[in-house]
């Protein structure tokens, strides 16, 4: 926790005070700060847009061009709080070329180089929301490596800041084992810098722990962040620590601490003004409906919330929302309606694990539809077509074990992630009574417990970046007034670890010599659909 005594590690300090010519407008930029700090958006825009008009004059030297920086990349964060990221990424891009020229000018003498890095970072995360995720990992690389720069102010903050923005971007690119690795990474660096840091790095190793199947770590994690953010005085961590809790609750079927920590949550992100945020915890209250067999309700919910999301920026959060409509309908017996839902999600998951996941629950509502048909074509028609789809996740989920590391989360993985696809799979071919496929299905059962390449390899090179927010907050105070003003927002929501490994795929399956290999026809319909290797082109028999 900090306070006005101490020196907060998110400040961007000027090396040298401020002139009289410039310091109103530093001034009031600060006080910006301060405002996005505690959740007042609107006040912090009309103050930052205050701030950038100073700077518009024929005449702006290179600490004006600085204060610029600070106020558009300010500014720029507002407008993301907002929902507005189209404006959010222009203003940073902006933002970015002021704190260039200002560094062409006058060098590092005002720590512009700490703002520019900051506004790389805040930007990625623009990217990030935008579901643009190569762009931002590039923005993240770019921003990692102007850390080298001699005499940089902050470099251990702005350290952490990288790590946690590329954790973010692995979550939403379903890379978990690397993010899992840099979430720890930052975490290790944020214990040394300051400990509220922490807050935002237990928040991802939450989401994780969630998605890997560990209740658990998860619920431990993010109880952990939630204690870290309250502390934080950042008013937008305070309301992800009390989203995220609210999720875990939900998860564990708690729902009526669910619906109260979602309602707590929405009541939060429309207060302060985060579109995103407040989307995201309308699903969320959507869900615990849906849970507690609300289904007419939920689906209401969702539809209204659907209509109201700008169909450019909101990918993630339509995503969900549609997600969670599809399996309202289902619930209802809607079935034309919940297969209109999931096709909708899945024109937007751009992971294999997001579009696996999203598969996974149509073809569990077609095996639903099969059911309730009442002619034998109609059922055979949407029972193949459950299968048509179920195979193929089975297949992606045991592959994309491979990508974790030997240990507890790879297991949990097979026992718990890839156990409802293979559940399904298997039910499926014995209600179409083809024993053919059922035999194949139990000989890759097996193969793809025991059959791995010969050693794991290793991962050097930079895994992709990504994380929930850099420091979108740029203030300034003069070396005399380090001990007089409050901590600036980071605006970040939320030792090494260890290595990300990937074992090489394991060979193909011949279980009847002279017969093709197990499943071949699915594995390269799925390779195909999902763009992840699943077996190599190398063959073994079967014992």
């Amino acid at each position: 926790m900090t306070s006005p005594e101490e020196r907060p590690p998110s400040a961007v300090l000027g090396r040298i005070p401020a002139t009289p010519r410039w310091k109103p407008g530093r001034d009031r930029n600060n006080e910006a700060a301060m405002m996005l700090h505690e959740g007042r958006v609107d006040e912090a825009a009309v103050a930052l847009r205050e701030v950038v008009a100073l700077t518009r004059v024929a005449d702006v030297d290179g600490e004006g061009l600085d204060m610029r920086a600070r106020a558009l990349l300010n500014l720029a964060a507002a407008h993301e709080f907002r929902g507005d990221l189209a404006e959010a990424l222009r203003t940073a891009d902006e933002g970015l070329a002021a704190a260039s020229d200002a560094l062409g000018l006058i060098g590092d003498e005002r720590a512009t180089r700490t703002v520019l890095i900051n506004g790389m970072l805040s930007r990625a995360q623009t990217l990030t929301q935008l579901d643009r995720l190569d762009d931002a990992l590039s923005g993240i690389a770019e921003a990692e490596a102007q850390l080298d720069a001699d005499d940089l102010d902050q470099r251990e903050l702005l350290a952490f800041s990288v790590h946690n923005a590329r954790t973010v971007v692995l979550i939403t690119a379903g890379r978990l084992q690397e993010a899992q690795d840099e979430a720890q990474r930052a975490l290790s660096v944020a214990l040394g810098v300051g400990p509220e840091l922490s807050g935002h790095a237990y928040a991802n190793l939450g989401v994780i722990a969630q998605r890997t199947g560990d209740d658990t770590a998860a619920r431990e994690y993010l109880q952990l962040a939630h204690q870290a953010q309250e502390l934080s005085g950042d008013a937008t961590s305070r309301q992800h620590a009390v989203e995220n809790l609210a999720r875990v609750a939900m998860q564990e079927g708690r729902l009526r601490e669910a619906e109260e920590g979602f309602r707590q949550a929405t009541e939060l992100a429309g207060r302060i003004g985060l579109t995103t945020r407040l989307a995201a915890s309308r699903t969320g209250l959507a869900a615990v409906l849906l849970q507690s067999g609300r289904t007419g309700a939920a689906a209401k919910a969702l539809r209204v919330l659907l209509d109201e999301l700008d169909r450019d920026a909101a990918v993630h959060e339509r995503l969900e929302a549609y997600s969670f409509l599809g399996d309202a309908e289902s619930a209802r017996n809607r079935y034309p309606a919940a297969d209109d839902a999931y096709r909708a999600a899945r024109e937007l998951a751009r992971s294999p694990h997001d579009r696996g996941r999203i598969d996974l629950r149509r073809a569990e509502m077609h095996a639903e539809w099969a059911a309730m048909s009442i002619t034998p074509r109609s059922r055979l028609a949407r029972l193949e077509k459950a299968r048509d789809l179920a195979i193929p996740v089975l297949l992606l989920t045991e592959a994309l074990r491979d990508g974790f590391a030997p240990g507890g989360t790879r297991e949990r993985w097979s026992l718990q992630v890839a156990a409802p696809a293979r559940e399904l799979a298997f039910r499926l071919a014995r209600t179409l009574g083809d024993s053919a496929l059922l035999f194949e299905l139990v000989e890759n059962a097996a193969a793809s417990v025991t059959l791995q390449a010969d050693a794991a390899v290793e991962i050097t090179a930079p895994v992709p970046f990504e994380r929930p927010r850099a420091s979108a907050v740029e203030w300034e105070r003069d070396e005399r007034e380090r001990d007089e003003l409050p901590a600036a927002a980071a605006g970040l929501l939320g030792g090494e670890g260890t290595a990300s490994f990937r074992f090489a795929p394991p060979p193909r399956v011949i279980a009847v010599p002279g017969a093709a290999p197990v499943l071949d026809t699915w594995i390269r319909k799925a390779e195909a659909e999902y763009g992840v290797p699943l077996r190599s082109e190398a063959v073994v028999p079967a014992w």
